[in-house]
């Protein structure tokens, strides 16, 4: 049964968004042991809050044919030019031929990353080479862009082919290979075992 307690059930009621937005207020509730309308009222105060932000679609890229892309980027500190040029090209993102899909501000050896999804490494690189044009009085060094190869978990969602990581393993790592690595990284025929 759903606690009365309002941050438990909020939680509750978020963790059941997460975990599949296109259920029903009906549904979440009949889940969570409570009544339809207090669900929605808590649902309801989740968007307004901003708590939630939206709905969206985690997309297989890869089944589409485009490729996935991070960019991470050293910059100088946030002054009202670039948080103004920031906003600019936010809005204008559709035209820049690629779907954005996460820009974050992170703490580390990079200041931004930039997650993006183009038809193919030549758009992906034309928008990789706008955001140094765009960006250059900011920028204190190269920005690095890497390909995606594989995504495990996006946007709180599990990929559900997840069997597609044993794809990326070395051919001579394989199991039916007599020399092959096991789990404590030492081949299997080494006699010190």
């Amino acid at each position: 049964m759903a606690t009365s307690k309002n941050g438990v059930f909020q939680d509750d009621v978020l963790d059941s968004l997460v975990q599949d937005p296109t259920r029903s207020v009906r549904d979440i509730a009949k889940g969570l042991q409570s009544y339809r309308q207090k669900v929605w009222r808590q649902k309801k105060k989740l968007e307004e809050e901003h708590i939630i932000w939206g709905y969206t679609a985690v997309v297989n890229e890869r089944k589409l044919n485009h490729t996935l892309h991070l960019i991470f980027l050293k910059m100088k500190p946030l002054d009202e030019g670039l948080v103004s040029l920031m906003q600019e090209r936010l809005k204008d993102s559709a035209s820049q031929d690629v779907r954005i899909l996460n820009v974050l501000l992170i703490n580390g050896d990079y200041d931004w990353a930039v997650m993006f999804s183009a038809k193919d490494h030549a758009t992906a690189r034309r928008y990789y080479d706008s955001i140094r044009l765009a960006y250059d009085g900011w920028l204190l060094d190269k920005p690095m862009i890497v390909d995606v190869a594989l995504s495990l978990i996006r946007e709180g969602k599990k990929n559900p082919e997840p069997d597609r990581l044993y794809d990326f393993i070395p051919k001579n790592t394989l199991k039916h290979d007599k020399h092959a690595l096991n789990p404590r990284g030492v081949a299997d025929s080494d006699p010190n075992i």
